[in-house]
This record gives C-alpha cells, structure tokens and sequence, in this order.
C-alpha cells in the first residue's frame, strides 16, 4: 500500500530486474497525510524543494518533527508501515523500491532494518543519482550498472541501518587463475547478450557481493566498466573489419540501438562509430 497524498506534478518511473525507481515533483496542500507500507524497502531522496512542516512516524521505530529539505533521504524498510503528515509544500525527489532478495544471503534471517525520515546520507544520494542518471539516459551503462549500484546500496543499508549495524566487510576473497579467465572468456562470449552480475559471480563461484570486489582487486575496474570497454572494443573490431550496418553492430555488442552505440563509442574513442570507420578504412 502506498498513498502520499498531495499530488503529482510529474512522474517518471523505470523498472530493473529487483529494482524500481520514481523521479517526481510532488505538491502537498496545508494539511496532507500519506501512508506507505510495501514489501519493498522504499528510499526516498528529496533534490529540491520543501515543506513548511512534515511529521513522520514509522512502525515500531523512529518518529520524525521538522520539514522536508534538499538533500534529505528517508528510509522505510520492507512490510513496516510509515505514516507522515505534511505542510504547504513544492518537492522534487526521486524514489528507489529494492527488493529485499538483494540484500547479502550472509545477512542472516534474523536481521531487522531501522527505517527513518529526512537524515543526510551523502553515499545514499549518490547512488541515488547515478541511478537516476543511468534511467534518464536511456539505459547507457545497462542492466550490470545498475545491479553494482544496488548491490552497494544494500550492503550500505545493512551495514547502516539494521540489526548488523557498523559490521565490518569480510575480506575479499581472490580472483585468479582459471577461475578469472572463466569470468573473461563467458563475458568475450555473452558480449551480445543481457549480462548479469549474479551470472557472472555464479561463474567465479562467488555471491554477488563478494564477486564485484574481487573482479575490482583483480583487474583494476569495475564488472560494469570492463564490459562496457570489451563491447566498444569488439564494435571497434565490427567496424573495421566487416561492412555490418552500424546498428547490426550494436546489437552484435549488446548495445540498445545505434544511438546507444555512439554514445558509447564516442566516450571511449573520441569519435563516432561512423567516423571511426572511416578513419581506418581510408587512414
């Protein structure tokens, strides 16, 4: 159940495979009350904006006296109930919905999540805004960016906001050998496909969370970043080696479109991949 009252101005919403996200400007009246309870934990970042009085209050937990201001995250774990009543107000933010099956498997079936209302969690906003950028885009990074971003947000929340709260990171484990030339050779052969980051560390044999610090340790960038270099990297073998539309090419290399492929392309190699072309056919 979700009910915030008041009234949407604009609302955008996107979906990924165990996350959700809203970018929204929100008007509430001299006297509006929503009510939330989800089985989704709900983060909300406000960008923008304020209200002249917000009062909160979530289940069996944290009570809240002030206003809404730029900056402000709020946290509502999954299945508690959060009751918040606001002043006259004009808010832009941007919502994440993150199923709890993202959180690490080692959490434990006993950990609780402690929700709250309106603090200031620089890390929060930050992935907040790399996910809204990355749906605002069009989808330029993809579905391996996102699965890094929320697998950082959940080990975040936990180590934050729960039960297992200021828990130190278990080592990271090695990434090596066979093993790492495993995860290398099933990326070069999925290139075209929707790679996924659980599907990578089930090859190294790794839980989700352990598997993008140690594919870091091992070579240097993130899964998300190596991918996305091996795919310009292979579009640049396309172009120079084949007469392939460009947008076949894309496709080839598990890019969206052509557009997303230029977009790419042009971050990587300064050039179009039209341009590209053209320089090493006739250079």
């Amino acid at each position: 159940m979700r009910e915030p009252g008041g009234r949407y101005l604009q609302l955008r919403e996107y979906r990924w495979a165990g996350v959700g996200l809203e970018v929204a400007r929100w008007q509430s009246g001299p006297a509006t009350e929503g009510v939330c309870q989800l089985s989704e934990h709900l983060l909300l970042v406000t960008l923008g904006g304020v209200t002249s009085r917000t009062e909160a209050r979530i289940e069996d937990g944290h009570r809240y006296a002030g206003a809404d201001f730029p900056g402000a995250v709020t946290f509502i774990p999954a299945n508690r109930r959060r009751v918040a009543r606001h002043g006259r107000g004009l808010l832009d933010y941007v919502t994440i919905r993150l199923d709890p099956a993202q959180v690490p498997a080692g959490a434990g079936d006993g950990v609780e999540f402690i929700g709250f209302t309106n603090r200031v969690d620089p890390l929060v906003r930050q992935l907040t805004l790399a996910l809204r950028d990355e749906a605002t885009s069009g989808g330029v990074a993809g579905q391996l960016f996102v699965d890094g971003v929320t697998t950082t947000l959940a080990l975040h929340l936990l180590r934050r906001y729960s039960s297992r709260v200021n828990i130190s990171a278990a080592p990271t484990p090695a990434l090596a050998g066979t093993r790492l030339r495993e995860v290398l050779e099933h990326i070069d052969d999925e290139l075209g496909g929707d790679l996924r980051l659980d599907r990578l560390a089930g090859v190294a044999e790794l839980d989700r969370h352990q598997f993008g610090r140690a594919f870091k340790k091992a070579i240097g960038v993130s899964p998300h970043r190596y991918v996305l270099q091996r795919r310009v990297e292979r579009a640049a073998e396309l172009l120079t080696r084949s007469d392939r539309p460009i947008a076949e090419i894309a496709l080839l290399v598990g890019m969206s479109s052509q557009s997303h492929l230029t977009t790419v392309f042009r971050r990587v190699f300064g050039d179009t991949p039209h341009a590209y072309r053209r320089a090493t056919r006739h250079g």
